[in-house]
């Protein structure tokens, strides 16, 4: 059964006032403008200040009055093309730790996407790097879209945004992710790449593989049953479906994803997460990393259902974004 299509209502961009961070914002504005959402701009003066950062390089471990004031003619600065864009929106600033205080406003708001620049001001550049990333990926109640390098492209333009790359392993959440990709397609002549890699299938033609047994038959039935499988998920989307398309590779799962994403110029990278499988070591280690560091475009990681459609009146009484039942019990 297909997936319903998403539900963007509310979407949350934190801020380091940074070009990376003036990159993201212009990606949020068009998914608001595209949704008809709700942005909200968040802040975070970091309880610990990294030497040689611009903003905060003579500041006190606490939010003076003084800081406070630099921060807020940065906000009013970055939101100028909110303004002008005549958006529904509204700030907030905080201090503490960025991946913390993120994470806590975007469960507050019961946030349907988080947009991240991946890189930031001066000495701030690791702030959204290595694990404060994959922290904010796996714990973010939401979708998230991070933008690192993408040479110089952004979605502004109509017409910009003309081919998603959407990784799949055919679990709930993919299902999920595709139907994310094809409702950023639809209304934009983009296309879609439905793609499944296909692990630990050595290719015997090379010469380090001399001694195996011939293994194409099996590679053969493989991209066959791979193809079936992707034809149906196409099909289970229905008329939206009609703007994907199949293809399978063999290899590791980030590094197709990437070769993929690099040989057709995608605009975009639609993972899902949490899956089995190729997708759920994507977002593990260092590859989730090698991706988001590498892409030379946006990457959606798009959560599972009982995340991102929860009830948008629910409220935790504490940061637990993700209930895990004890051992042993149901």
């Amino acid at each position: 059964m297909a997936a319903a299509r998403p539900r963007v209502e509310r979407i949350l961009i934190p801020t380091d006032f940074s070009p990376f961070s003036v990159r993201a914002l212009r990606h949020a504005l068009a998914l608001t403008r595209k949704f008809k959402a709700r942005l909200k701009v968040l802040h975070v003066v970091p309880c610990v200040f990294p030497a040689g950062d611009s903003l905060y390089s003579s500041a006190p471990w606490l939010m003076t009055p003084e800081i406070r004031l630099r921060a807020e003619e940065e906000m009013r600065k970055f939101l100028a093309p909110v303004r002008e864009a005549r958006l529904d929106h509204e700030t907030e600033m905080r201090e503490g730790d960025p991946w913390r205080e993120i994470a806590g406003v975007a469960e507050e708001m019961s946030a349907d996407l988080v947009v991240l620049g991946t890189h930031g001001r001066g000495g701030l550049e690791r702030l959204f790097l290595g694990s404060v990333a994959e922290k904010l990926i796996r714990r973010l109640p939401c979708s998230v879209l991070t933008i690192c390098h993408e040479e110089g492209r952004t979605w502004e333009a109509p017409g910009l945004l003309t081919r998603i790359l959407c990784a799949t392993d055919f679990s709930e959440t993919s299902s999920e992710a595709l139907s994310f990709a094809l409702a950023l397609a639809d209304g934009k002549d983009a296309r879609v790449t439905l793609l499944n890699a296909i692990e630990s299938i050595p290719d015997t033609r090379e010469p380090s593989h001399l001694g195996f047994p011939d293994l194409q038959p099996l590679r053969e039935d493989l991209d066959r049953m791979a193809r079936e499988r992707l034809a149906k998920a196409i099909g289970d989307a229905g008329e939206t479906g009609g703007r994907a398309e199949p293809r399978v590779a063999f290899g590791r799962a980030y590094q197709e994803i990437l070769r993929v994403a690099a040989e057709e110029r995608a605009d975009l990278i639609v993972i899902g997460a949490q899956g089995h499988g190729p997708v759920e070591h994507l977002l593990s280690g260092s590859n989730a990393q090698q991706v988001v560091r590498k892409a030379t475009c946006p990457v959606l990681t798009v959560r599972p259902p009982r995340i991102s459609e929860r009830p948008k009146d629910a409220r935790s009484p504490g940061l637990v974004l993700t209930p895990v039942p004890p051992p042993g019990k149901n």
